[in-house]
């Protein structure tokens, strides 16, 4: 039962020349790509403004690891073979493999029962998902504990980390703490922002100010539900992105109107 890691697909390859290219960052698709590969973006990444943005990028790259019974290799470690071989009690895959080699090598008893190696396919992808199912439960769990950590916090200020952008907005970590929250794009100031695919951003269209993944920032605690595990968070009062608000050009709303987008309409929010 091997642990497979595939190489990134195109589609995610695409991606990534898109938004290296946001950064001034040129990335050849017709090259072999290897992790030696994103290792040399990262090298030239050293002091540069955006590092983090784009390190958080470079791994949203990569394909997420599962268990089968091709041996496809392991990209992010570069070996063509690799399975789990730690305690039994930590992952069924690993008992899989110890059962598969004392079988082959004759150890004694406790090996592969004949013909389980024909389901190590369908095995595979049930573990696969049992895997994913515990991670998301782990996600939920924290979010939980954070949002009732949070509770009789509310209308205080948090150190964040922006971690997803979308239309609606754009959501964020409390840093040293975990828990994700959502700021709603209607509610970053009188402006129209408007997302951008490739830079994986919100930009605003007056100002140019930017929100994008691995960005930090000071944000408002507008609510905790310990319920649900959801938190919401504003710019601070009188704030924008941290700094004091820019004056909007009513010029260019006028414009804006003209044109037929009115200049205060948002993108609806809606949960991931």
């Amino acid at each position: 039962m091997y642990r497979v890691h595939e190489p990134p697909s195109r589609e995610k390859l695409v991606a990534l020349k898109d938004y290296l290219k946001t950064f001034g960052i040129e990335f050849a698709l017709g090259q072999v790509i290897k992790p030696g590969t994103f290792n040399r973006v990262i090298e030239r990444l050293d002091g540069a403004d955006g590092r983090e943005e784009i390190m958080e990028q470079l791994l949203r790259t990569q394909m997420q690891a599962r268990y089968g019974s091709e041996r496809l290799g392991h990209f992010g470690l570069a070996l063509a073979t690799y399975a789990h071989f730690t305690s039994p009690i930590r992952r069924y895959a690993d008992l899989l493999v110890h059962r598969a080699l004392v079988k082959a090598y004759r150890l004694g008893d406790g090996g592969l029962p004949p013909g389980d190696e024909e389901r190590f396919e369908q095995i595979g992808e049930q573990i696969s998902m049992l895997e994913r199912r515990a991670m998301e439960a782990e996600r939920e769990t924290v979010d939980r504990y954070v949002a009732a950590f949070l509770a009789d916090q509310v209308g205080q200020m948090v150190e964040c980390r922006i971690t997803g952008v979308q239309p609606f907005g754009f959501f964020a970590t409390v840093e040293d703490l975990g828990g994700d929250g959502l700021v709603l794009a209607k509610d970053l100031g009188r402006e129209y922002f408007r997302y951008d695919e490739a830079a994986r951003a919100l930009v605003g269209d007056e100002t140019g100010e930017t929100y994008r993944v691995g960005q930090r920032l000071t944000l408002r605690l507008a609510e905790a539900n310990p319920v649900s595990g959801s938190l919401r968070f504003e710019l601070p009062e009188g704030s924008y992105g941290g700094r004091p608000a820019p004056p909007v050009r009513r010029d260019r709303v006028r414009a804006a109107g003209k044109r037929g987008r009115p200049a205060n309409i948002r993108h609806s929010s809606r949960r991931r």
